[in-house]
């Protein structure tokens, strides 16, 4: 069997960590082949250190000819393959996926749109009109079927804990800044700005002895950047950019915060509990599907700066949740058990007819 993934990027997202993390777990019997729709590279190291077989088709729209050459230029290196599985990352990994099977060889297609919302409507259509054109689609709770999704089977996103496990003891010497981190994709559903507001709200309550360490980049950097720097709140603020180890930065940070508008099942979130590292998160998308007040803080952004209080006056309290959370993780989430409900799942569609149901 040949597991093909379609991805939209090998850009920092969660998805593409996914992706990443489903290909290094591949096991030797398993052929895996990773195509990157459009030439975002950022993770292509990472790829490179576990010797996934990947390539780039180089795609700029689905509007003009680079399409036609991405199909040709995939199809070209998988033609000769047998019993062939896409899992397709991503709307758009979705849509190439779904082209390919059409037009070249078909292969039973599986699913994962990674986000519990599509903001532009009439992809939301696209995806219900072409149900019959994948076989499963993989969501991450039962809270996150969707009209437009086709026999949803849930497996949620997982990490390697062994390999983000933190030994030492976290700082908890009141003289040293304490340190919330941000680690994402800096967009509009990652929310960073919020930032900006949280930092103010933290110094009008007389706490000051805090910084924020961002490790991301996106389309929301240097509007970040400009904005940290208006508001005189550079000595705050620690921007790192994206790193390819976040290790550091999860053993380093006190507390882990994601005030996001939208989200699907949030990698870092797995990370940080795999790390033993607080989490502070809203409740949108699959959060609140295994986040709770006993194992991290669960808020609105209305509240949320409330609970980064709470978590740094309290933070024996905030340990204790993460332990809690990384108990509970440990063995569902683990990259090792989520790979073989993938790979389970893959041998199920692989044996049923290839023929469009």
């Amino acid at each position: 069997m040949t597991i093909v993934h379609i991805s939209s990027s090998l850009g920092g997202g969660g998805a593409e960590q996914m992706v990443l993390q489903l290909a290094k777990s591949s096991t030797p019997h398993i052929k895996t082949i990773v195509f990157s729709i459009s030439d975002d590279n950022t993770l292509e190291p990472r790829f490179k250190e576990y010797d996934i077989d990947y390539h780039f088709l180089s795609i700029t729209s689905f509007r003009n000819s680079s399409l036609k050459r991405g199909l040709k230029t995939m199809h070209h290196i998988i033609k000769d393959e047998t019993q062939v599985v896409f899992h397709c990352h991503q709307f758009h990994g979705a849509a190439l996926g779904m082209l390919y099977s059409t037009f070249f060889k078909k292969a039973p297609i599986i699913f994962t749109l990674h986000s519990s919302t599509i903001e532009i409507h009439i992809r939301k259509f696209v995806l219900f009109l072409t149900k019959g054109l994948r076989k499963k689609d993989i969501i991450f709770s039962n809270n996150a079927k969707l009209w437009y999704l086709k026999n949803s089977v849930v497996i949620p996103n997982g990490v390697d804990f062994k390999a983000l496990s933190i030994a030492t003891t976290r700082n908890t010497d009141n003289h040293e800044p304490f340190s919330f981190l941000f680690l994402g994709r800096l967009s509009d559903e990652k929310n960073p700005l919020y930032m900006i507001s949280a930092a103010k709200q933290l110094i009008e309550h007389g706490i000051t002895n805090v910084v924020f360490d961002v490790v991301g980049d996106g389309q929301l950097k240097d509007q970040l950047d400009n904005e940290i720097e208006a508001s005189g709140l550079s000595s705050y603020f620690r921007l790192h950019g994206f790193q390819n180890n976040i290790k550091p930065f999860l053993k380093s940070a006190n507390a882990l915060i994601l005030p996001s508008n939208w989200e699907g099942m949030p990698m870092v979130l797995i990370e940080a509990a795999a790390a033993k590292l607080p989490i502070i998160a809203t409740p949108v998308g699959s959060i609140p599907d295994f986040l709770n007040q006993n194992n991290a803080y669960v808020s609105p952004l209305q509240s949320f700066h409330e609970s980064m209080i709470n978590c740094l006056q309290n933070y024996n309290a905030a340990l204790q949740k993460s332990d809690v959370l990384y108990n509970e993780l440990k063995k569902v989430y683990n990259i090792d058990e989520v790979y073989q409900a993938h790979l389970k799942l893959y041998q199920l569609v692989s044996k049923t007819p290839n023929s469009i149901s």
